[in-house]
């Protein structure tokens, strides 16, 4: 669970929620707007949930928070704040990360030309 403050408040939401969050948060400011966006939280042990204003001119600030209470299942909505049109593509490379990949590298630096008689 984490902590989002934000605007003297704090609100308490799950890890992926928040994560999110700030990633779009600053998605939306880079390209000089704001936005209205609802995040799930948990208030008073229960589930409900809040409106911000992200983007330009307006702060938050997400950091941890112990909680003995079950993390919910907030995934759908964290899963709509990565639907944002301005949330950042992933790489397209990175859709497959668990594939096994065998990299290999082969740069010439040999910018001064010194070693152009190696074969």
């Amino acid at each position: 669970m984490k902590i989002v403050s934000y605007a003297g408040q704090q609100l308490v939401t799950t890890d992926d929620v928040a994560d999110s969050l700030v990633t779009l948060a600053a998605a939306i400011a880079n390209e000089g707007e704001s936005d209205a966006v609802e995040i799930p939280i948990i208030l008073n042990g229960r589930q409900d949930a809040a409106d911000l204003v992200v983007g330009v001119g307006n702060d938050l600030l997400v950091g941890p928070h112990d909680s003995e209470e079950s993390e919910p299942d907030f995934s759908a909505h964290a899963a709509r704040l990565r639907a944002h049109r301005l949330y950042p593509e992933r790489d397209a490379g990175a859709e497959n990360d668990d594939a096994d990949h065998e990299w290999q590298l082969d740069v010439d630096l040999d910018l001064d030309g010194s070693g152009a008689a190696r074969v």
